[in-house]
């Protein structure tokens, strides 16, 4: 009882500290209204190519009437990586796609379980070896007018490692004798997964990397003038017409850009060109922040050559995107899906709540939480029963220059059944360059 008091309180804390920080959010920042009918374009490719860090927590169970195996691993990797992204979005298209290949040393340690009627191992292992993987998605909103639009979206991912497994415990047999378990094997791992999903959905996010450069450059090197949203869209559209001109082959040289865009502001904005803002064009290449809300339900499948292995449903989504200053975006996300399997079905929902703050046109900080409940139906055990996870994350990202870049993630799951999902942290550090 006492403990149910203490796990009440400590939810209606959270809840109040997180409606006092959006109440917040709103009085402090609301200060651009922007238009349904405004469409902001953005188009990007952009190459990466370097190093990527990822500590983590796996797990693998397999189950039939007679064996059971079942593997958590706590592992480590660094990976050199290779990315190719590419954004489209128009005026009646939205369109992306990834794709992401990475190969690198693999270490880690964990502990590992095989029962059968003849034997059941518990042993600890340790594990080292090669670990490459590729994945590939595309997602296409095609608008048939300024709010609605169909969905279809794809994303796949393989994975294959090799390694050294060192396994020590202890074994026993059917007649309950038990003996010491030592083995050094050569081992080997294929996994691969696709899901897809199609949808209809209303609203729009829309990008606004363009705005918050103009809106940055204005304020800052223009103080004395104050300057209304349509002026600051006006420059992001020149902005945005600049860089859409850029070819990913050839490459851009800042200066020409920069250069047009000092043309702008002095021929049409009738503003003093300012010598420093060359340095300020070389960074601004942010991943894509948004303004809008959108909602989109449709069914979708997922398949992965391991148990759970085919499963499928049906989804609603909101996401809310606040553009608040140039320095701050408040990002807001529900989503419910229904998920199908041939031995037990459930429905999982995700709230995730986070802000990120900007330093001028170079740095960037995440920070928020998910909260993730779960509640299994249609099987056996545990039907009706409500489980909830919790994923506080911090992220920052910056760019060293023109081409070099810096991205760090940090998240912790918190389960009270790990049926949902694994508990422990995440880690992911990547130092790359880009070219775009």
């Amino acid at each position: 009882m006492i403990k149910e008091m203490k796990k009440n309180a400590v939810a209606s804390v959270v809840a109040l500290v997180v409606l006092n920080l959006i109440i917040s959010a709103n009085k402090s920042f609301a200060q651009y209204n922007f238009k349904n009918s405004e469409i902001f374009l953005f188009q990007k490719n952009e190459i990466d190519w370097g190093l990527h860090y990822y500590s983590g927590t796996e797990r693998e169970e397999t189950r039939t009437e007679t064996w059971r195996e079942y593997e958590e691993l706590t592992t480590g990797a660094v990976k050199f990586q290779f990315k190719n992204q590419f954004w489209n979005f128009q005026e009646f298209k939205q369109e992306r796609y990834d794709f992401n290949l990475e190969a690198g040393p693999l270490w880690g340690n964990g502990n590992w379980i095989d029962s059968s009627a003849v034997a059941n191992i518990d042993a600890g292992h340790k594990i080292f070896g090669l670990r490459t993987n590729a994945s590939a998605s595309y997602a296409s909103r095609y608008y048939y007018n300024n709010k609605n639009y169909t969905l279809v979206q794809i994303n796949g991912w393989a994975r294959y490692d090799v390694y050294n497994q060192n396994s020590n415990g202890i074994s026993t047999d059917s007649n309950d004798v038990v003996t010491g378990f030592e083995e050094t094997t050569k081992e080997d791992k294929f996994r691969y997964s696709v899901d897809a999903r199609a949808g209809w959905g209303m609203g729009r996010l829309k990008p606004m990397n363009h705005f918050m450069v103009a809106d940055f450059i204005l304020k800052t090197y223009y103080k004395h003038r104050r300057f209304s949203q349509d002026e600051i869209a006006s420059f992001a559209d020149e902005i945005g017409r600049i860089k859409h001109q850029r070819n990913i082959r050839s490459g851009h040289k800042t200066e020409v850009e920069s250069a047009q865009m000092q043309e702008y502001l002095n021929q049409k904005m009738f503003l003093i060109p300012v010598s420093s803002l060359e340095e300020e064009w070389k960074t601004g290449e942010f991943l894509p922040r948004f303004d809008g809300n959108r909602v989109e339900f449709g069914p979708f499948f997922s398949y992965y050559n391991r148990e759970p292995d085919f499963i499928y449903g049906g989804y609603l989504l909101y996401n809310h995107a606040k553009y608040c200053t140039a320095k701050w975006n408040r990002n807001f996300s529900a989503g419910v899906n229904y998920n199908a399997y041939k031995k037990q079905d459930w429905i999982l929902a995700e709230l995730s709540v986070g802000w990120s703050y900007f330093i001028k046109l170079k740095s960037q900080f995440d920070f928020g939480f998910k909260y993730v409940p779960g509640i299994a139906i249609n099987g056996s055990g545990n039907d009706g029963e409500l489980n909830n996870g919790f994923i506080p994350y911090l992220g920052y990202f910056t760019q060293i220059d023109s081409k070099n870049r810096v991205d760090i993630k940090l998240s912790y799951r918190i389960s009270e059944d790990e049926k949902l999902m694994l508990s422990g942290p995440e880690f992911s550090l990547s130092v790359y360059r880009s070219r775009y």
